[in-house]
């Protein structure tokens, strides 16, 4: 591992991501929601995940210039039709309007479709718990996970986040796919020729498997059996409401020249509207790590680090992509 300041890091993505086609914009808010995946410790969608959106330039899967287009639906309704561009870029868009339905409503959401892959989806609830909101997202992909005892490839692994405002730290946000592990997991492992756990995955015939080559052929499983299918399913359901591809006619994200268009579903929510529930429910969790010894990563996070360690490997082409 080699340790980099996530100044140069960003600059580094962003280099890249114009190197590959994007344009100013994108390249920057892909470049800063890359990094900060690392620096709240979820690599799995960080650097390494970064190459897929610079293929995604290179043949076409994702629109360059990106131009999100926002409709208020209902006053506390949001819809962005991202066509074919970033989810990032979509979200940042209507980030204003998200917040000014908010304020006026108290509780408001926000659809995206049509978009490349969310990458992290932490940082759509971080962002607006940093606001003082609390936050919960939902995003569907392209199918790799069976769902309901199926043999194949039903929905993406489909994660769900939420993020909670803490008055003088940054926002604790829980982050997790509805499958066992997120598929660039076992992409990882087999391009390593690594095995994995029992429980990850199915073959192409359908049978469980832990050779890694043979899951990126078939079929991951949800966690904790048919409840975590049963949570996809309403990922799936609450992220494409708007109109986004599910995930059995999605294109796939990592080939191909079309963008998978998928969906993205943010639920925000004011805490101020019930006077000290912010400040009461911060408190809470406080209580709950230093009175109970409840052990979170995101409770632990106090502030966002200032540098971070890449894998040497994924550093070195990174930096050959953006020269």
């Amino acid at each position: 591992m080699t340790t980099i300041t996530c100044d140069d890091l960003v600059v580094l993505c962003e280099s890249a991501a114009a190197n590959a086609g994007a344009d100013t914009g994108s390249a920057r808010i892909l470049a800063e929601a890359t990094v900060e995946a690392e620096q709240v410790g979820n690599r799995a969608v960080g650097i390494g995940h970064f190459f897929d959106y610079l293929d995604g330039y290179r043949e076409g899967r994702i629109a360059s210039p990106g131009v999100p287009e926002v409709r208020r639906a209902a006053p506390a309704v949001i819809d962005v039709d991202a066509h074919d561009g970033l989810a990032q870029d979509a979200f940042a868009s209507a980030r204003a309007e998200l917040l000014a339905a908010t304020g006026e409503s108290g509780i408001a959401a926000l659809w995206i479709r049509n978009s490349f892959t969310c990458g992290e989806l932490g940082f759509y609830p971080r962002a607006m718990a940093r606001d003082g909101l609390i936050a919960i997202a939902a995003a569907n992909s392209p199918a790799h996970m069976s769902l309901g005892g199926s043999p194949g490839r039903i929905l993406g692994t489909n994660p769900l986040a939420y993020g909670i405002p803490r008055p003088g730290g940054i926002p604790m946000v829980i982050d997790q796919s509805s499958s066992a592990t997120a598929f660039v997991n076992v992409r990882r492992a087999a391009e390593a020729g690594e095995p994995i756990p029992s429980g990850w995955a199915l073959d192409a015939s359908g049978r469980p498997t832990t050779d890694a080559a043979e899951a990126v052929a078939g079929a991951l499983l949800p966690f904790g059996g048919h409840r975590g299918g049963n949570v996809a399913l309403l990922v799936e359901i609450l992220a494409t409401l708007a109109g986004a591809n599910f995930a059995i006619d999605a294109p796939r994200f990592d080939e191909g020249s079309e963008s998978p268009r998928i969906g993205v579903f943010l639920l925000c929510l004011d805490p101020s509207l019930f006077s000290v529930s912010g400040e009461r429910l911060a408190r809470h969790l406080e209580r709950l790590r230093d009175e109970h010894r409840v052990r979170l990563p995101a409770l632990e996070l106090e502030t966002l680090p200032d540098e971070v360690d890449v894998d040497e490997d994924l550093l070195r082409r990174l930096r050959a992509a953006a020269t």
